[in-house]
């Protein structure tokens, strides 16, 4: 009888141990670990493997991680430094030392995508904000970059290797008035999983950037679809790019998106739905249901 409750007693102790080794196995989470291949043009994503829960120790522990990545299959080149960190909210602020300045244009884009990708993927980080010895990181028309996160670089979510190219877009947004329609010009970096009209669609709502022009569509407006074929632009947009309408004359939306997708270069004409059903009347009288061509005679005059 003693000889049967030690068998017993040893095999709820195994029991014991299997299911604590359980627990404990679980307790680990699988996150990527971005890094940069420069000759490729690309982000790689790798996994990596952390039982720390706290968020504080993730960002320190990202942060050493891409600190100590070698040059040639990491992240940081050309002997940039991070110099400190400060987690504020949900705010993660990088503070870089000058030589991050030496990168050229394409190969910071990738390597400020890479470091914001890796940390925003933490619960308790929904923003990365960059500063070189302790000044904001700057755009290339000297203004501050401001917070990021993922969506920042126009990314496809899913993919753990993205090619990032670089183009020069023609948008248009409308004056103060709101009745016609101002040219703006605009360098961006997006990622070869999105084509070019969704990258147009998506600059426009997030609004212009030059002083004097305005917003053309609310900065709510969600994008369902951007395909396009046989030279025609099919936008598909939320309920709210008709609920949300801005109050400036019912064309300027309309044609602020047409005009910048045909200057895009791909397309010649557009169509526009809601929700899927391009029979839809916009605002007063504008019917969706027809292919829209670009209309030079609503662009003000330059100059």
């Amino acid at each position: 009888m003693r000889k049967t409750g030690k068998i017993y007693l040893t095999i709820l102790l195994i029991l014991v141990l299997c299911l604590s080794g359980c627990e404990e196995e679980q307790e680990k989470t699988v996150y990527q670990l971005y890094s940069v291949n420069y000759d490729k043009g690309i982000i790689e994503g790798n996994n990596y493997v952390t039982e720390t829960e706290a968020v504080e120790q993730l960002a320190a522990d990202m942060a050493e991680q891409i600190s100590g990545q070698e040059e040639e299959t990491g992240i940081l080149p050309h002997q940039v430094k991070i110099l400190s960190y400060e987690l504020s909210g949900d705010i993660l602020r990088l503070n870089f030392n000058c030589s991050y300045r030496k990168m050229g244009a394409v190969e910071e884009v990738l390597c400020r995508a890479a470091i914001v990708k890796n940390f925003v993927q933490f619960e308790g980080i929904r923003y990365v904000q960059f500063q070189i010895e302790g000044e904001s990181l700057l755009d290339s028309r000297g203004k501050p970059v401001g917070l990021m996160n993922a969506n920042s670089f126009l990314e496809n979510s899913g993919k753990d290797i993205t090619a990032y190219q670089y183009t020069e877009l023609e948008l248009y947004f409308t004056n103060a008035a709101g009745d016609k329609l101002v040219k703006e010009k605009r360098n961006v970096y997006y990622t070869s999983n999105s084509p070019i009209e969704k990258v147009v669609v998506e600059q426009l709502i997030r609004g212009p950037k030059e002083d004097g022009h305005f917003a053309t569509l609310s900065s709510t407006t969600g994008i369902l679809s951007v395909t396009q074929a046989d030279g025609i632009a099919y936008v598909n947009l939320d309920q709210r790019f008709v609920t949300e309408a801005l109050d400036i004359q019912q064309e300027i939306p309309v044609y602020s998106i047409v005009n910048s997708l045909i200057a895009a270069g791909n397309v010649q004409k557009v169509q526009i739905s809601v929700n899927g059903d391009s029979k839809v009347v916009f605002r007063e009288s504008m019917s969706l249901n027809q292919f829209y061509e670009k209309n030079p005679e609503l662009v003000e005059a330059e100059g």
